[in-house]
């Protein structure tokens, strides 16, 4: 990581450099995420060797891609129970105050 002028930084990810100019409250994040892929990344060449950097990436990317829409659909199905819950308790009020 190499922090550059007008707070942009330079991270290396399969040996690509990326610049980030993240705001003041989001490089803790910046490095989070980049720290996260760097450790995907390393775990899986350790696992496969044999991969090609590109098979790297695009594996990686389904990885968390995945894990993004488990999540999505997790957060989706607690919303709704969530919602039905409030909804028995708003209906047992009514009975109780009728």
């Amino acid at each position: 990581m190499t922090q550059m002028m007008s707070q942009e930084i330079e991270y290396n990810v399969l040996g690509c450099k990326v610049r980030v100019r993240p705001d003041q409250n989001d490089s803790h994040n910046a490095k989070a995420v980049v720290d996260l892929i760097n450790a995907e990344i390393q775990q899986l060449k350790i696992s496969r060797p044999q991969l090609r950097d590109t098979d790297v990436a695009v594996l990686v990317a389904l990885k968390i891609a995945t894990e993004k829409m488990q999540l999505e659909d997790e957060y989706k199905q607690n919303i709704f129970k969530l919602e039905e819950s409030l909804e028995t308790a708003l209906q047992a009020l009514n009975v109780e105050t009728n």
